[in-house]
């Protein structure tokens, strides 16, 4: 490696490193006062603080390391160029995009360790995480029985202090409901002072009551085992007593980690497919269903004519519209053509479904063949009527004069509630076609997000490199600046675009990569202007262009004056 290369990368290391400490630590700092109130007064201690930041540290690795990749490289270039080492490479015959050649190898490996990191370590640093960040929200508050008010932490018991003095401990006018029998406050203890404190490094709260009376009911043993009507009152005076409750409901009870598993932030892209293949096959037998289902959902003609070839469904119409009888269709000539054609089908069809749906579509051939044969045989099914799905209005007309009034009526009520069913399926249908659809794009847009982060880490360093290259300035002034507008576009775009992934507004493939394809013109067109060495960023070249535009503009006017 030249000695170039070395002072490049040596010169990007130190900023990257400061500045992708401090984005974790900013961006942590914003997530954890997110979930501050689940932590206030519960008593926890510091290795689990140090547990759950370690572990969000390593969660808030994939969106830090664009920011400090852009951060980095823009005052690496900025300090190159405000101390003319730029130019001292340039007056060399070394061309910017050589200068750049290291880094951009360098932040190459970067992405590569950080698609690695985002596909394998942050996986099950989330499920660490978010399952012991769910064991904190359950955790009870600390002990804290204040005056005034009944206290019901400790499990079976209600406890109310009228005064507690300073020392934490002395406790006056005392009321104490036991629940244990889950009779209700039918047990009471009245004491005028105590004294409260924890034994057994914090596992017992220890009450010592003074000069206080005791009040309890039960019910009398009846004859033969049997419990009586009759109650009993019972008072028990004391001059001190001690009582001693366990305070274990107040220890940090752990889940299994198991039962966080199957969220798709703990996944890796291997298990992420495996869903999105799970749930694409659910959608699939959903819709094969609903397409199965389809000839119950018309009672005459559609039933029948969905599974008829072309050529005797033409056969039908040409003998419907012929003045036999449309009351009496007869089969005979095209039945067993029609069921033979239909069972094929479904032969082939059954072949690549489960056993189940062969089952199911067995029964509907089946079925199908029975009402056909009580067809071809004229009078048990002689009232269903066969209108083909193209007839003349003057049939439609001369059938209704074969319908009674009360038989119309029975007709119109059948057909709505039948409408009204095949609605409310077609709806429930669609709806959990829509949800699976929406899980996919969610578990698809999830695993490609791994790539896309570890690709925008050179998007960034496309950006930051030749920008620090023009403006060059360095130190963290106007490149925090230039830095944290860039990253706030792309932050927007990238929750814009998985919203939008989310509301099936967008394909989760274009989705993910959406802020990159935006970001990556910025990049180019920043990369050509430093090779070109302009000066975008300064007024004086706007000033150039504006300047010609009014000369411009001049021309035209005198142009337009003389004609």
């Amino acid at each position: 490696m030249k000695k170039l290369d070395k002072f490049i990368i040596s010169s990007f290391v130190g900023p990257f490193l400061l500045t992708f400490v401090v984005v974790v630590f900013i961006l942590l700092t914003q997530y954890m006062l997110k979930y501050f109130d689940d932590f206030v007064g519960k008593d926890l201690g510091m290795d689990v603080f140090a547990e759950l930041i370690m572990y969000f540290s390593i969660n808030m690795t994939p969106v830090a390391l664009p920011l400090a990749v852009l951060l980095s490289s823009l005052m690496t270039f900025g300090n190159m160029g405000e101390h003319f080492e730029l130019t001292a490479i340039k007056g060399a015959g070394i061309s910017l995009t050589r200068a750049v050649k290291p880094l951009f190898f360098f932040v190459l490996l970067i992405s590569f360790l950080g698609f690695l990191s985002n596909n394998y370590v942050v996986p099950k640093a989330n499920l660490k995480a978010y399952s012991l960040l769910y064991d904190i929200k359950q955790k009870k508050p600390a002990l804290d029985i204040r005056e005034g008010v009944f206290y019901g932490g400790i499990p079976q018991y209600e406890i109310k202090v009228n005064k507690k003095y300073p020392d934490g401990e002395t406790l006056k006018e005392i009321i104490i409901y036991d629940h244990r029998n889950g009779l209700g406050n039918k047990n009471v203890i009245l004491a005028d002072s105590g004294r409260m404190y924890t034994v057994n490094n914090d596992r017992f709260l220890k009450l010592e009551l003074y000069n206080g009376n005791r009040y309890s009911e039960e019910n009398m043993p009846g004859t033969r085992g049997s419990v009586s009507n009759d109650t009993r009152f019972t008072r028990n005076s004391f001059e001190a007593t001690t009582m001693v409750f366990s305070l274990a409901s107040f220890d940090m009870q752990r889940t299994k980690e198991e039962y966080f598993a199957q969220h798709r932030r703990m996944k890796t892209m291997g298990e992420l497919a495996t869903a999105i293949d799970s749930l694409s096959g659910e959608k699939l037998a959903i819709e094969y269903q609903a397409f199965v289902s389809s000839p119950t959902f018309y009672t005459y003609h559609l039933r029948y004519d969905s599974l008829m070839p072309e050529n005797i469904r033409q056969k039908a119409l040409a003998m419907a519209e012929s003045d036999t009888s449309l009351l009496t269709y007869e089969t005979d000539t095209i039945a067993d053509d029609s069921l033979r054609v239909s069972i094929e089908r479904h032969q082939q069809e059954m072949n690549e479904v489960s056993n189940s749906a062969r089952q199911r579509m067995l029964r509907q051939v089946k079925e199908q063949a029975r009402q056909q044969r009580l067809r071809n045989s004229g009078s048990p099914l002689k009232k269903e009527k066969y209108i083909p799905s193209v007839v003349d209005s003057s049939l439609i007309q001369r059938a209704d004069t074969f319908i009674s009034d009360t038989e119309y009526s029975s007709v119109i009520a059948k057909a709505l509630n039948q409408s009204k069913t095949i609605n409310n399926t077609l709806q429930i249908n669609t709806s959990k076609i829509q949800k699976l659809e929406r899980e996919v794009n969610k578990d698809l847009y999830e695993s490609r997000k791994k790539i896309a982060q570890a690709i925008s880490c050179i998007i960034m360093f496309l950006i930051g490199a030749p920008l620090g290259a023009i403006i060059k300035k360095g130190g963290l002034g106007f490149p925090v600046l230039i830095s944290i507008c860039f990253f706030i576009a792309f932050y927007v775009l990238t929750e814009m675009s998985r919203k939008w992934a989310d509301e099936l507004l967008m394909d989760a493939e274009v989705a993910v990569w959406f802020p990159n394809i935006v970001l990556l013109p910025f990049g180019i067109l920043f990369m050509l202007q430093a090779r070109l060495d302009t000066r975008i960023l300064e007024p004086d070249f706007y000033k150039v262009w504006l300047d010609k535009l009014s000369k411009r503009f001049q021309l035209v006017r005198k142009k337009v004056s003389l004609q």
